[in-house]
């Protein structure tokens, strides 16, 4: 495996064109973007993999049937 590090600034219209360095080879290749600037936008940390192990207990009886009043109300009885 191969890499190239190029420094570019993303600009308004987020369009790059790059020239490679000619002692690349020719052929499949994948292009990253890593972002090293601190105004990049946070990550969502909702969606952090994980992020509530151990948090959540499931009870013994999850598969229970409901109790009646709570079944009527998710059936939209009142």
């Amino acid at each position: 495996m191969q890499a190239a590090k190029i420094a570019i600034v993303i600009p308004a219209d987020r369009r790059v064109e790059l020239e490679l360095p000619a002692d690349l080879p020719e052929g499949p290749a994948e292009v990253i973007v890593l972002i090293t600037s601190q105004k990049a936008a946070p990550r969502d940390r909702r969606a952090a993999l994980g992020m509530d192990r151990g948090k959540v207990q499931v009870a013994d009886d999850f598969d229970a049937p409901l109790p009646e009043d709570l079944q009527r109300a998710f059936d939209g009885e009142t």
